[in-house]
């Protein structure tokens, strides 16, 4: 049986398997003055992780097409709008700002009719008349019409058919009093609802810059501290500026109070040893992370394993990382003089040789070096007695 063989020309949208000139699924784009990044946006949206391929096809096989990137932005939009909506509403809710409306229930009122006194007790009784429904006014009507012989003073009352006791009826339908009609009671009102506060555009709490070797750099706003990751400022953010620091926990023993990562070994000064893997002695903060170390070092278990060289990885992060080393494309680009690295850190040190900053300097002769290697072959050379 002859096998298929998939023919590829053009770049491949790994989302839709559409052929033609894409965007690279890691490279950032900025779009409405915001940067994107479309795999980290399918991995925190959809929570989709799609590694690239060795190889040549690495390049052409690693891209999206403009269709699934508008999908895509709609997917997060739609997802952070209902984050803050769930936000809002929850809010709201705890601080009894939401009500409903009280539904009032309607009570019919029975109409006694009563007849004039003008004729004798053996003639006509006191009839209480319920007016339930209009049938049945019509069909009282009705038979007043058929009986043509009878005078209009009076009307023959017919027997009914079943035992019950036959009363004589008026000579006209007597009218009933004016319905006196309720007012409807005001319904209390509503409390003002506190509106949400918007977010006005521009108002970020850090300023994000790019250096000429492609590294980030957070500056807060409020207090100008700058931070190399988004997660150090964001720890920076809560524990300085939102006042929500790690809740300090008591230990039983004394009157210290640490965190929580820190109380397993505080409680070891009281003689409680902390979890400790087996196998190797390895001591750890919760029981958790000693079945996820055994899992990994000592039994072999991996959420992720590079093919060619047969590496584990429990994150994907890492193993994402670790797939550059097979890659032949180099990301990296000097805007200088156009020379490509393949890691980023390959770029900052290139990038200290345009600037002339010279950190490694010789012992000997105060020689100074761009880079650890240079200094080093510089005292194998130069200076030979010295190591």
């Amino acid at each position: 049986m002859a096998t298929k063989t998939w023919k590829i020309e053009k770049d491949l949208c790994r989302c839709c398997h559409a052929e033609g000139t894409f965007d690279n699924l890691a490279e950032p784009r900025t779009f409405l003055e915001k940067e994107e990044v479309y795999s980290d946006m399918l991995r925190e949206c959809l929570d989709l992780d799609i590694p690239p391929v060795p190889g040549e096809l690495c390049a052409i096989t690693y891209s999206i097409c403009n269709a699934c990137i508008t999908r895509l932005r709609d997917a997060c939009n739609f997802k952070k709008q209902v984050q803050d909506c769930e936000q809002r509403f929850m809010t709201l809710y705890y601080k009894n700002a939401i009500q409903g409306l009280n539904t009032e229930t309607v009570v019919k009122e029975e109409l006694e009719v009563s007849i004039d006194d003008n004729h004798s007790d053996d003639d006509i009784e006191t009839i209480v008349l319920k007016k339930e429904e209009d049938d049945d006014d019509d069909s009282f009507m009705d038979r007043d019409d058929d009986d043509d012989d009878m005078s209009e003073d009076f009307a023959i009352t017919k027997k009914p058919t079943t035992s019950m006791k036959t009363r004589s009826k008026p000579k006209a339908k007597p009218k009933a009093p004016p319905v006196k009609k309720e007012k409807p009671q005001p319904q209390p009102k509503k409390k003002a609802e506190p509106k949400p506060v918007k977010e006005k555009k521009g108002e970020d709490s850090f300023t994000l810059t790019v250096g000429g070797d492609g590294t980030k750099t957070y500056t807060c706003n409020l207090c100008e501290s700058s931070y190399k990751k988004r997660s150090c400022f964001t720890q920076h953010y809560k524990h300085v500026h939102l006042k929500l620091r790690p809740k300090l926990r008591g230990c039983h023993l004394c009157d210290v109070k640490v965190p929580g990562y820190m109380r397993a070994f505080h409680m070891e000064e009281h003689g409680l040893p902390a979890p400790s893997c087996g196998a190797c002695g390895k001591k750890f903060a919760y029981p958790w992370q000693v079945l996820q170390h055994q899992k990994f070092h000592h039994m072999g278990e991996a959420k992720y394993r590079c093919e060619p060289c047969n590496l584990t990885f429990m994150r994907g992060g890492d193993y994402n990382r670790h797939q550059n080393k097979h890659m032949d494309v180099k990301m990296f680009k000097c805007e200088l003089c156009g020379k490509a690295f393949k890691w980023g850190k390959g770029l900052k040190t290139h990038m200290m040789i345009h600037n002339n900053i010279r950190r490694h300097v010789c012992i000997v002769c105060r020689e100074s070096f761009v880079q650890s290697s240079s200094l080093k072959y510089h005292m194998v050379k130069r200076h030979p007695e010295t190591i």
